[in-house]
């Protein structure tokens, strides 16, 4: 094995990562990758099935190199699920084959791979055995994915569990974004004597600018979300606004994003008979329109039925924004009494009464503090010097 004083060279294996169809998946897959390529070479492959005929060819690859990580983005054609049994077997044919050639694509003549970096098992594991087993690479895993809480119940399929099981036990290292994700991956088994919990990481639009002034007359409340409602639980918090909205007006809600829900969740607001003052709904943010929007704002409000760590926490804290949330996933890990509050989920009261006794400055916080301790803890420097460490004891 080479030596660890060496420039390292990673590749990575993404599940979920932004693509031509959606630029949202996996935003913080890809801030990982950048993270580490300050300070070693970084190669990512991500492949994507497509079933609506929409590619010219079998296989198709966006090449880019940004921020420092070669990526390749391979889209693949696979057979229509309602036709014969034998049509799983085309479809991992063209799984490897997609990553054969994402891996062609990224790398590097005279550089070979040190270690392989898993985002998202269960399937990319396999990848990561073969490198292992064949050409003495080893891995590690990050896993974000909610599907091992007990509330999701997704976890399921008995080959599923067995290769899952037998993946994170060949794993130099198992890393995830909260100690609530760790533990219920132990539950199911998933056992590999080196866990660790590795922040998100905060791009770097949220440092740059500094913090606004705040309107003292109204304050705003922010919500970002991918517009599920299953998951996010956008209609209580809707129900929530309405509520606080009979009781006073010194307030506006704005809500970022878009997804399944967003339509069905507009004509929601117009059946709970939500003043237009009170409730702002933008669509898609990124980037520096996103950041000026959340450092305008007075708090962060999540109010989901399950999370795992919602990275919209950590670039809250950034810019100095309370968090107001319900307690799940591992959300109670990062948010307490100096830079937020917790509610039980679906406790609408609960929430109700925190966002008025807000307003009525009853709960108030000492900003710069959090904001500082994120800022040493979430940016990409923080987070790639962590990662830098685990790659270079799983190589030695």
């Amino acid at each position: 094995m080479q030596p660890t004083s060496k420039r390292l060279h990673i590749l990575n294996f993404a599940r979920w990562y932004p693509n031509r169809y959606d630029p949202m998946p996996g935003l913080f897959i890809q801030r990982h990758a950048e993270a580490v390529a300050l300070f070693a070479d970084v190669s990512l492959v991500y492949t994507h099935s497509v079933e609506d005929g929409s590619l010219q060819h079998r296989f198709e690859i966006d090449f880019e190199e940004l921020k420092g990580v070669r990526t390749a983005k391979v889209y693949y054609r696979i057979p229509k699920k309602n036709i014969p049994v034998w049509s799983h077997g085309v479809r991992l044919f063209r799984f490897l084959k997609a990553n054969y050639l994402g891996i062609k694509a990224v790398s590097k003549k005279g550089k070979p791979f040190d270690l392989i970096h898993v985002h998202v098992l269960t399937r990319l594991g396999l990848l990561a055995l073969y490198f292992k087993w064949v050409k003495g690479v080893p891995f590690v895993i990050t896993e974000h994915w909610t599907r091992y809480l007990d509330l999701t119940n997704g976890f399921k399929g008995f080959f599923r569990k067995w290769l899952t099981k037998n993946v994170i036990k060949q794993a130099a290292v198992v890393t995830t974004v909260s100690e609530d994700l760790s533990r219920a991956m132990h539950a199911h088994g998933l056992n590999n004597p080196d866990y660790r919990v590795i922040a998100n990481v905060v791009d770097t639009v949220f440092f740059q600018d500094p913090i606004p002034e705040k309107n003292t007359a109204i304050k705003t409340f922010v919500h970002v979300s991918c517009f599920t409602d299953k998951h996010k639980n956008i209609s209580g918090l809707l129900r929530v606004i309405r509520d606080l909205s009979k009781l006073r007006h010194d307030f506006h809600f704005i809500l970022v994003g878009e997804g399944e829900d967003l339509e069905k969740m507009k004509t929601y607001t117009q059946r709970l008979m939500i003043p237009d003052k009170f409730l702002t709904f933008t669509g898609l943010l990124e980037g520096k329109p996103l950041a000026k929007t959340m450092a305008k704002a007075d708090a962060l409000v999540i109010f989901s039925n399950y999370e795992n760590m919602p990275v919209v926490i950590n670039e809250s804290f950034v810019l100095g924004v309370p968090v107001f949330s319900t307690r799940v996933g591992g959300i109670a890990e990062m948010v307490n009494d100096s830079n937020g509050r917790l509610v039980e989920k679906g406790d609408e009261t609960a929430m109700l009464n925190i966002l008025n006794d807000f307003l009525d400055d009853k709960i108030t916080f000492h900003t710069e503090a959090f904001r500082e301790k994120a800022r040493n803890t979430f940016s990409p420097e923080a987070v790639g010097k962590d990662l830098i460490n685990i790659y270079k004891k799983a190589v030695k």
